[in-house]
């Protein structure tokens, strides 16, 4: 499963330093588990070492290795797990409408692009915060991203487009499944988009621990 890992981590358009990390997360991980991982293809015995190394596993200390990347990269080696057998149905499904189907890769992938830029630079957009997930899973659902810092977690939303009132419900119910696993942190939420429909800000006007930010990329030119 080594290869299909950095495959599928390579279709995310992860970086190879990235790739390279999160492989190296999980041979620490699997060296101190005392079984290669990569050879476990079960879900649920992925899972419980994912477990393991999670926020409040028995084994998180271990799950630090490299910032967090270790943890990172169990968590992306589950949704693998959890991808499987479902590329056929998501091609089958894309074949119904060509021109839909190039509106939601165009904006897939400019999602994408904005979480890999947002996890990459965790430092500098959340001073003090420590990245604990990338595609964090929780009660069956992902979070984008999910941020430490003492006992306060972060969950963060990212929209490429606007980020219209529906959104609130999302967050608060994904601030509502880590509250569950993390009785003892302080969770708060925010709603990264390029922007913040009126409805969404009114929404969060009522619930001070969600905060709504929007972004702009810049291009940047470089000699060769």
């Amino acid at each position: 499963m080594r290869d299909k890992f950095k495959e599928y981590l390579a279709k995310q358009g992860k970086t190879q330093n990235t790739i390279s990390s999160y492989v190296a997360g999980i041979n620490h991980l699997s060296k101190d588990h005392g079984i290669d991982i990569f050879t476990i293809s079960n879900s649920d015995e992925v899972q419980k070492v994912r477990s393991m190394y999670d926020l409040r596993g028995s084994k998180r200390t271990v799950g630090d290795y490299g910032r967090g990347t270790a943890r990172c990269a169990m968590i992306q080696y589950e949704n693998l797990i959890n991808d499987k057998g479902s590329s056929e149905h998501l091609s089958a499904k894309c074949l119904v409408d060509d021109v839909e189907s190039v509106n939601i890769n165009r904006t897939f992938t400019y999602e994408r692009d904005l979480h890999n830029t947002l996890e990459a630079q965790v430092p500098e957009l959340f001073p003090g915060y420590e990245l604990i997930g990338s595609e964090y899973s929780v009660g069956g659902v992902r979070l984008d991203l999910l941020l430490e810092k003492g006992d306060q977690l972060l969950v963060v939303e990212l929209k490429a487009g606007v980020a219209k009132y529906e959104v609130f419900g999302q967050i608060s119910m994904y601030m509502g499944l880590i509250k569950a696993e993390n009785p003892n942190h302080e969770v708060y939420g925010m709603v990264v988009a390029s922007e913040i429909h009126q409805g969404l800000m009114a929404a969060c006007s009522t619930n001070p621990r969600i905060r709504c930010k929007t972004y702009s990329m810049q291009l940047h030119l470089e000699d060769v």
